[in-house]
């Protein structure tokens, strides 16, 4: 992380300097976070120790349907849950949130403590949440629009017309999802793991965020499925099982649209490789 003066970092993103107003005198310094894809976030700390993450608004965090003001609603609906930042403040450039000190648990997370992270999210009360439910459809065709048509060839096209709608299931109780939820976006602190990143979160099939856990934590299937569904007191956990397979190739193939609109965006060759990878699984 790169550190430097208050006035050095307003120099770098301007969108810092929203926040002239809220403090009372400049900050002691900030540092550029690393490690997020969609966000370039600061940490900022005041001259007391307080410390923040400014979470700004960017063409990056519109180009991925990212709306600081309904991350700044659910943090404040669920903020008393105990494993979440604080929101601080927002403005039009950007979310200001309480900073978690501990460690990153990228490297370290076991499959029952995601699991179980898991289940705090999905268990939360969603009917003061203001926020609409995820349209799976209108995500994918967003990202697709957005190509360019040298991005467009007939593999990938092929692909999103064949999985751009959900899955045909059993209805489930829609709940909370985080939709990013892997150790990368989790903190182990003296209180317990607490969960970051909030952006992509907003009501939708639980079955789908299980889905994009499991696959990214590459934790065994049916013993994360099984362990979730004790946990929640879900009876039939074969169901659990079928929802989780039908949506892997649709959670695959809007990764997959990520990566290359990511590619497009920044124009680095690891994100273009990265939706390469995913393609063989998907015809």
């Amino acid at each position: 992380m790169a550190r430097m003066s208050w006035h050095e970092a307003c120099q770098l993103d301007g969108s810092l300097a929203s926040l002239d107003r809220f403090f009372a005198s400049p900050p002691e310094y900030s540092q550029t976070l690393t490690g997020g894809l969609t966000n370039r976030c600061w940490k900022i700390v005041e001259r007391s120790g307080r410390a923040y993450v400014w979470r700004p608004t960017t063409p990056i965090t519109q180009a991925f349907s990212i709306s600081r003001a309904q991350e700044y609603q659910i943090l404040t609906s669920i903020n008393d849950c105990g494993f979440s930042p604080k929101p601080v403040h927002l403005n039009g450039q950007g979310l200001l949130v309480e900073w978690l000190e501990g460690q990153s648990l990228t490297d370290n997370l076991s499959a029952e403590l995601l699991i179980e992270a898991l289940v705090n999210v999905h268990s939360l009360p969603t009917a003061r949440l203001p926020v609409p439910p995820f349209n799976f459809t209108a995500r994918v065709d967003h990202y697709w629009m957005q190509l360019e048509p040298e991005l467009k060839s007939e593999g990938y096209q092929a692909i999103y017309e064949k999985w751009r709608n959900p899955p045909s299931l059993p209805p489930v109780e829609l709940s909370l999802c985080h939709f990013d939820l892997a150790g990368y976006n989790m903190v182990g602190t003296e209180q317990g793991a607490k969960i970051i990143d909030w952006e992509y979160a907003t009501i939708g099939d639980p079955r789908l965020d299980l889905t994009l856990s499991i696959d990214v934590a590459e934790v065994d299937e049916m013993a994360a499925i099984q362990h979730y569904c004790q946990l929640r007191q879900l009876e039939h956990p074969e169901a659990w099982v079928e929802g989780v397979r039908a949506w892997r190739p649709r959670a695959t193939m809007m990764a997959m649209l990520w990566y290359l609109l990511a590619y497009q965006l920044w124009g680095d060759e690891y994100y273009l490789q990265q939706a390469e990878l995913l393609k063989p699984g998907l015809y």
